[in-house]
């Protein structure tokens, strides 16, 4: 009988456990940047999947696309009211809160590939720098994962820098602006969604969007017949967190969070690889497009006129200042920059 009652007793015990375990489970909303049609989208829900059978239901991460709940360019502020719990973005977005942000989020013309600009983050002083930011919005910036190389859709050949001149261009706001002006470009803002008609009907010329794949996902090919492709460095992605959501999770919960958002930028990459050949072998086949890479020579020429871009953005604080000197001493080590 006694036997008895201590495994009752022991069963009531872990029950109570785990009634208490499930009591503590969270649902945290995320809303992205990107709508559900992107495949960087699709990209990161199935990140999202993933990261949610590793957590094993201690917390259920559920992904909302752009405009979902808030408007884009407000989720930083979403993320520190708690009206969404985090955000998968583009730190860009958030240009006008400090003017450090285009130096950390978008340095237009410094990278070559995808990896490069990860390793800053990781490793070169960039998720630190994007913490002593973020501390003040009331955020956890858990990672930068980068979505590849941009490139540009256009009616008109681009071969070098002089074939900008003259070009009505949709291009990001900050660095980006300031450096397609330089080449004598015409920039234009626009929102991502607006791009595919202003091509159409003549607004703009070329624009300046995303990666290849994205791009034609988009459908652009059909009204631009020229990609210049890996024109740029993407701008880095972030995911950030509520700071107190985050303070209230479990150290290893907080240790997969981070590792996953580590990796997220490898499978972004990864799967746009697996895609870009064959979209290639579409357009060039089947739509027409002439497809440009530009010489390392016109993009080490390019990185010169945008590191006189950088410097000056620099001059605007004294943390706009520091964002400069890390990632221009970070692009020195990896034999980027002289």
């Amino acid at each position: 009988m006694t036997k008895i009652i201590k495994k009752f007793g022991l069963l009531s015990i872990m029950f109570l456990f785990l009634l208490n375990v499930n009591a503590k489970a969270e649902t945290w909303r995320i809303q992205a940047h990107l709508p559900s049609g992107h495949t960087v989208y699709q990209f990161i829900d199935d990140w999202v999947k993933e990261v949610n059978t590793m957590l094993g239901g201690r917390l259920t991460l559920e992904l909302y696309p752009a405009k979902a709940i808030i408007p884009p360019f407000e989720t930083l502020e979403a993320v520190q009211m708690g009206i969404i719990d985090a955000d998968i973005t583009s730190p860009a977005y958030f240009a006008g809160r400090d003017p450090a942000i285009p130096l950390l989020a978008d340095l237009i013309g410094a990278y070559s590939n995808w990896f490069e600009a990860a390793t800053w983050c990781e490793y070169g002083g960039g998720k630190e720098l994007y913490q002593k930011m973020y501390d003040k919005f009331g955020a956890q910036f858990v990672g930068c994962p980068n979505a590849g190389i941009e490139s540009v859709a256009s009616k008109k050949p681009i071969y070098k820098i002089e074939d900008f001149k003259g070009v009505k261009m949709r291009a990001p706001t900050g660095t980006a602006t300031s450096l397609l002006k330089k080449m004598g470009a015409s920039p234009v803002n626009l929102a991502g969604g607006e791009v595919y008609n202003a091509l159409e009907k003549g607004v703009v010329d070329a624009a300046d969007l995303s990666d290849y794949v994205a791009n034609k996902s988009l459908g652009l090919h059909k009204v631009a017949k020229y990609a210049l492709v890996d024109f740029h460095s993407m701008p880095v992605l972030s995911f950030t967190v509520n700071k107190a959501k985050w303070n209230s999770q479990p150290k290893d919960v907080q240790a997969i969070l981070t590792m996953a958002t580590r990796d997220m930028g490898t499978q972004i990459n990864m799967r746009q690889l697996m895609l870009r050949g064959p979209a290639e072998k579409d357009d060039l086949e089947n739509h027409g497009v002439t497809i440009i890479n530009w010489s390392d020579e016109e993009r080490k020429k390019m990185r010169a006129m945008a590191a006189k871009i950088w410097k000056e953005e620099s001059k605007k604080s004294e943390f706009a200042k520091m964002a400069y000197d890390n990632q221009v001493g970070y692009l020195r080590t990896i034999r980027m920059l002289d």
